[in-house]
């Protein structure tokens, strides 16, 4: 029973430290003037557009900025998955990835 509780302790730990890095691991999308920031959480950090974009149809804004929303939260996963994988060594957490 010991050698359990050690272990769930162990992943608490290791759980902790595939959060901060997620976290820490910032990324950068661009699509047609819109510039999405986010972590490997897929928390969106920050959106910039250009002066250009805002001189567009509010349809084609709205269109561009889905588009690099979508293409950032998938860069996000793919970083969750590698990053994952870096830190529990291959194995599969279920819920992590």
């Amino acid at each position: 029973m010991f050698k359990m509780i050690k272990e769930a302790a162990a992943m608490k730990s290791k759980l902790g430290q595939i959060d901060k890095a997620l976290r820490e691991k910032i990324l950068e999308v661009e699509h047609s003037g819109v510039t999405i920031t986010i972590n490997a959480k897929s928390e969106i950090i920050g959106l910039k557009l250009s002066p250009e974009v805002l001189q567009r149809p509010h349809e084609k804004v709205e269109k561009d900025v889905l588009n690099a929303i979508q293409q950032a939260t998938k860069k996000s996963h793919d970083a969750m998955n590698e990053e994952a994988k870096k830190l529990t060594q291959g194995m599969n957490i279920p819920g992590l990835m």
